[in-house]
């Protein structure tokens, strides 16, 4: 029997963040927590609000964390929707860890009870939902230091003990250690900053160790169209395209189960050079991340509406795509 690998996972539910308004500050505190503690960890992974229920369910779906740490959206606002999303899979709660939370909340701010913020078991993993402010993190991992390794282990030997009965009745252990997680989409947005900021991020959150292939497209801005000099773009969207964009990427993790996404396009103005749209697929072999990587390009192209004004230098303007 192989002792489980400890694995941690930080998920931030922010729109403005997943969006580069503003860059996320509390994820790397809960990332380096966990780092520091033993639990191999990559970078948070920052999603839209209204994409946290999905970004939980597929973090906890086949081969989960051994901590799952989520940060904002416990608030009280209608965005506010990490408690609804981790609730569900909490089998064991641990009402213990909140009372901790709030009491060292309690000591800067009264507005610290005010949070919905929960944890708990769910299935092997120990999780906790944690706010989106740096001061909220820093309480919530002063409450798991003492006790989270007491967890893991506890959780761990329960979930070994049920793997190694698995095993016996099948002849078998099922998926190999380390396996990437199954039809995975870690990031699907409309971005109005630029993507070339994020996207070496990007490729780090989406490859594993147990990938064999990440697969790597950029749209680039060019400066000809149609036999026309093209001097710049700006592209403009529908208020759909953000889900729109997330809705195909889920399709396209479906129909390959083993394989992790990450996408982006941008709207504003870009320049001769700039990306205006950026897939990353990982998998453990080449032909399913060349071919997930393919489709997901293809579909966004085809279904989000995303529209672009092409600027020639002719001083004429060009629309594409609203056909």
């Amino acid at each position: 029997m192989s002792e489980r690998q400890r694995t941690g996972l930080v998920i931030v539910a922010s729109t403005r963040a997943a969006h580069g308004v503003y860059d996320d500050r509390s994820g790397p505190i809960a990332v380096e927590f966990l780092r520091a503690h033993g639990f191999t960890t990559p970078d948070a992974i920052v999603v839209p609000d209204a994409h946290i229920a999905h970004a939980v369910d597929s973090a906890l779906g086949h081969n989960p964390p051994s901590v799952l740490l989520t940060s904002g959206g416990t608030g009280v606002t209608s965005d506010d929707l990490t408690v609804e999303a981790v609730t569900p899979h909490i089998t064991k709660p641990l009402p213990g860890l909140v009372q901790d939370f709030f009491a060292r909340g309690l000591a800067h701010t009264p507005l610290a009870i005010t949070s919905r913020a929960v944890a708990g078991i769910a299935g092997s993993t120990v999780v906790m939902t944690l706010p989106g402010s740096t001061g909220g993190v820093k309480d919530g991992i002063a409450t798991l230091e003492p006790v989270l390794q007491h967890l893991v282990d506890l959780v761990g030997l329960e979930g070994s003990h049920g793997s190694e009965a698995a095993g016996t009745a099948t002849g078998g252990t099922g998926p190999a250690d380390g396996m990437a997680p199954g039809g995975t989409v870690l990031h699907a947005s409309i971005m109005s900053t630029p993507i070339e900021d994020v996207v070496d991020a990007a490729v780090a959150q989406t490859a594993t160790e147990a990938d064999g292939a990440v697969v790597t497209f950029h749209g680039v801005v060019r400066n000809h169209d149609a036999g026309h000099s093209v001097l710049s773009l700006d592209y403009t969207c529908h208020p759909t395209a953000d889900a729109e964009i997330q809705r195909v990427a889920e399709e396209v993790a479906s129909a390959y189960p083993n394989v992790r996404l990450w996408t982006a396009h941008r709207i504003g103005h870009l320049a001769i050079g700039d990306v205006a749209f950026a897939v990353v697929a990982a998998s453990a072999h080449r032909a399913e991340a060349f071919a997930a990587c393919s489709l997901l390009t293809d579909r966004v192209k085809a279904e989000v509406p995303i529209w672009k004004e092409q600027q020639l230098s002719d001083g004429s303007a060009q629309w594409v795509g609203l056909e």
